[in-house]
């Protein structure tokens, strides 16, 4: 790796380049991944099909996506970060084009499967290649949440500009070209690190019984914030359509940006802060600030609507690079991947069924009571929070405990 850095970021060139990489894969796994949301009433229409119908091949989709980040991590373990970057932007694109080339339910099920599966190898890859390579951890952390926050803020305005030109299947073609040109890149480029998690052979050092039970309420909080956001992205666009814009795709797009845009700045100061604060008690304040913003959007209307769902984006997002900040920091070297594997797994596998019950509990009752129930979810968060806050205080796991 060059030494040489560049004082006005403290990176490298190396470490540049694998912040540039890793952020534009982050960025297209989320845009893949919520393409369905953003064109939802579109393949709704098109495909004869219903809202809870669509939502549960949602599901299905961000179940394996989840699912998947388990045995990639073990896959990284035994490979290298870069190659499965490799696999994931080729295998993405084709998945990608494959959805948008499906005719009928069936094939478009089995495509939109295949995306998700091989968007599970992003997480784990990314993960391990900044963590292993980036020595300011948190900002680049920082950096990389910013990047998946564009791909999840620009997903509702492409989706909307595009559906003002063509069909939903087009989306998923721009999908599949901009997988194909990150392979390229990747490929092409022979300075970017193979890195495994597996990089200290030396260390062989176990969890002790009190850091297995902190991970353990760490990963059930994950899971359960999960749910939150898989729930809350995929109802969002939906919602804003329907209360703020009439029957305008381009306008729903743009509100549902706005108010995800912001994500983008927690998502920066979730990572930054996160050298500088301790870890545990600035994820306690982010949960509980969220949670009643999130309460408030079902009940809100009109601009109301905006204004909540920009604080609540603001105090969500930042979530995310802490989470991942604290198992960087609390797992064994040799155990990174596997331990990021675990993390997506829980937060993406159990999140996708927030799809389909969000779905069914917009069709029973209506999209504005979603929010209120997810709220409660929070709620279960920062109780668990505080839990571990309190063990952490009698149990240090480290320099990060507090």
């Amino acid at each position: 790796m060059s030494k040489a850095s560049d004082h006005g970021t403290g990176y490298t060139a190396v470490e540049k380049k694998v912040i540039g990489i890793t952020a534009f894969g982050h960025a297209l796994c989320h845009f893949n991944m919520l393409i369905l949301a953003g064109a939802l009433m579109a393949l709704v229409k098109d495909l004869n099909s219903s809202t809870a119908q669509i939502t549960s091949i949602g599901t299905i989709c961000y179940f394996v996506f989840g699912l998947g980040a388990f045995p990639a991590g073990f896959l990284v373990s035994w490979t290298n970060a870069k190659i499965n970057l490799q696999g994931f932007f080729l295998l993405s694109g084709l998945s990608a084009l494959a959805v948008g080339l499906s005719r009928g339910i069936a094939g478009f099920t089995v495509a939109l499967t295949a995306l998700g599966l091989f968007g599970s190898m992003y997480h784990v890859s990314g993960m391990t290649l900044i963590t292993q390579t980036i020595h300011r951890r948190g900002k680049a952390l920082g950096i990389h949440g910013v990047a998946g926050s564009a791909g999840i803020t620009l997903t509702p305005f492409i989706a909307g500009a595009v559906l003002t030109m063509a069909d939903w299947r087009m989306i998923y073609f721009v999908a599949a070209f901009l997988g194909f040109a990150g392979f390229l890149v990747l490929f092409l480029d022979r300075s970017v690190p193979a890195v495994s998690s597996r990089v200290d052979t030396q260390d062989t050092a176990l969890f002790p019984r009190h850091m297995m039970t902190a991970f353990g309420i760490l990963i059930v909080v994950m899971m359960i914030n999960g749910l939150v956001y898989r729930g809350f992205l995929t109802m969002l666009p939906t919602y804003v359509l329907q209360n703020l814009t009439a029957d305008s795709s381009l306008a729903g797009g743009l509100i549902s940006t706005l108010i995800l845009s912001v994500g983008m700045i927690g998502q920066y100061a979730g990572g930054h802060l996160s050298d500088r604060i301790p870890m545990v008690r600035l994820y306690l304040v982010a949960l509980l600030i969220s949670c009643p913003f999130l309460f408030l959007l079902g009940y809100v209307q009109h601009s109301g609507i905006v204004v909540t769902g920009l604080l609540f984006s603001l105090f969500h997002f930042p979530q995310q690079p802490i989470e991942n900040h604290l198992i960087s920091r609390w797992m064994p070297s040799r155990w990174i991947g596997s331990g990021f594997g675990v993390k997506f797994t829980a937060t993406f596998g159990v999140g996708a069924f927030a799809s389909g019950l969000t779905g069914l509990l917009a069709e029973r009752s209506s999209i504005a009571r979603v929010f209120p129930w997810l709220s409660g979810l929070v709620m279960i968060s920062c109780i668990l929070v505080f839990i571990l806050a309190g063990f952490l205080s009698r149990h240090p796991v480290g320099p990060e405990s507090d």
